[in-house]
This record gives structure tokens, C-alpha cells and sequence, in this order.
């Protein structure tokens, strides 16, 4: 990316922040969103406690939580921050004005959605804290691991938000990636339960899925300080993963793109 295409980046960004904050209660809930799911999961923590089985891989079941819904957070922005962005220009009619400039196609169409994704990764940071101060346990961790880990998931989670904006631009409606992520990955991915609990033939989806390897070496990086060595097997299937998906959902956005080229369809939704 050129210095021109960052200054258009950043643009896009700054642009975005302030028409959230422009929309105060509605920012300021999304935050308050985060602290009530901390709270929610440290009760849940009490209960387990009391019934006598707090511990959870290595850890107690709040930092479990914690961490899981932390990468759930994660894990939805970045699958619908793309197609829910792009939505919204589309519907404002602020899309066409923007690709009728020297600006890449992609950026055009990928680059509003930037801000959604940096909020997530504070949200995440803010969640992480929070968990913290109520009583999670981080004196474990390896923070570096952790970020290595996150860097690597980041990408391809992605591809899941890039393949749910290929479907936007040449069907309109429907969003088939957060239906994928709220219907499967959350309970076949152990966000907030261990997959060892599920039986072994719906385990076997838990395998297929990226995310079950992100959380296993994230809450390893952070519940047992474990080096990037010793996540190193799950890292290697996050690098396969992502070499797979993320080359994919940019040929989907590509076709989606030469559709559009084609059709003229992008001022009608």
C-alpha cells in the first residue's frame, strides 16, 4: 500500500469514528455491553465454584470466559464489520462517490470497515482488563504469545468478513457468515465451554473450524504462559487455514467486484 492509499486509510478511519461518536448512546452502549458480559461470566464463576468445579483448563473457569469472550467479540466484528459496513454505504448511496475516485476497488469497498475492526481489538483490550479487575487470572501469561496468536487468527478471521462482503455486493441481503458464526463456531469452537466436553463425532467439527485452534493456543498463551513454541501445532493450523481462506475470499470479492462491473447493480439494494 502506497503513502497516498494510507492517508486514504486513515481518512476512511477517522471518517468512521466520528460517525459512531456522532451516534453517542449507541457507542457508549457497546461498551457498557462489554462490562455486563464480564459480570455475567464472573457470577457464572461463583455458581461453578460453589458447585465445587471452578477449574478449567489449567485455570478458573472465569478466565476461561473471560478470554472466550473476549475471541467471541473478536470473532464477530471481524466477520460482520465488512458486510455490515458496506451495507450501510450502500443503503447511504456513499459508495458510488468514493469508487468514482483514483482509490483501489477493494479499499473503497474494505477500507470503511477498518475502524469496526480496531474497535474490536479495543474492546477485546478493554474486556481483557476489566475481567482483570473483577478477579481473572493473567499472572500467567505470556503476552507475547498472545499477541503472535491474535495476529495470526486476525487474519484469518478476516477472511470470513471478506467472503460475507463478496455475498452483500452481488446479493444485497443476507449475511450466510454470521449466521455460520452464531450458529456453529460459537458452539463447536469452545467459547465457553471446553470442546472435550461435546462427543466425539460432533468434536470432529470442532477440528474443522480455525477458531477452535485460536482459543486453544490463546488460553494457553494466557491461562499457562505456554511459549509459541509449545502453540506452535495450533499456529501451524491457523497459517494452513489462513493460507487457504484468505486467497479464496479474495477471489470471491473479486468475482463479486467483476459482477458488479457488469450489472451496474451497486445503486440498487
Amino acid at each position: 500500500m502506497n503513502l497516498l492509499n494510507s492517508h486514504k486509510l486513515f481518512a476512511l478511519i477517522s471518517h468512521n469514528f466520528r460517525l459512531a461518536w456522532a451516534y453517542k448512546l449507541n457507542f457508549v452502549t457497546r461498551y457498557l455491553g462489554v462490562i455486563i458480559s464480564v459480570l455475567l461470566f464472573f457470577f457464572l464463576d461463583q455458581l461453578l465454584q460453589r458447585s465445587g468445579s471452578g477449574q478449567v483448563e489449567g485455570g478458573s473457569y472465569f478466565t476461561f470466559l473471560i478470554i472466550g469472550g473476549a475471541f467471541s467479540k473478536l470473532l464477530e466484528l471481524s466477520s460482520h464489520a465488512f458486510s455490515a459496513n458496506l451495507r450501510e454505504e450502500m443503503l447511504q448511496g456513499t459508495i458510488e462517490p468514493l469508487l468514482v475516485t483514483a482509490t483501489p476497488v477493494t479499499l473503497a469497498l474494505l477500507g470503511p470497515s477498518s475502524w469496526m475492526l480496531l474497535e474490536g481489538v479495543l474492546l477485546v483490550l478493554i474486556q481483557l482488563g476489566v475481567g482483570t479487575a473483577v478477579g481473572a487470572d493473567f499472572s500467567n501469561a505470556n503476552w507475547g504469545t498472545a499477541v503472535g496468536v491474535l495476529l495470526v487468527s486476525l487474519s484469518s478471521l478476516i477472511s470470513y468478513g471478506i467472503f460475507s462482503a463478496a455475498f452483500v455486493i452481488v446479493f444485497k441481503r443476507g449475511d450466510p457468515m454470521n449466521w455460520f458464526i452464531n450458529s456453529v463456531a460459537y458452539v463447536f469452537s469452545g467459547v465457553f465451554f471446553p470442546v472435550e466436553l461435546l462427543p466425539p463425532w460432533l468434536r470432529t467439527i470442532s477440528y474443522l473450524l480455525p477458531f477452535t485452534y485460536a482459543l486453544r493456543a490463546l488460553r494457553g498463551a494466557l491461562m499457562r504462559g505456554e511459549s509459541i513454541q509449545a502453540v506452535g501445532g495450533d499456529l501451524l493450523m491457523l497459517l494452513g487455514f489462513t493460507a487457504v481462506l484468505l486467497p479464496l475470499s479474495f477471489f470471491a470479492l473479486r468475482y463479486a467486484i467483476r459482477h458488479l462491473k457488469q450489472t451496474g447493480e451497486l445503486a440498487h439494494y
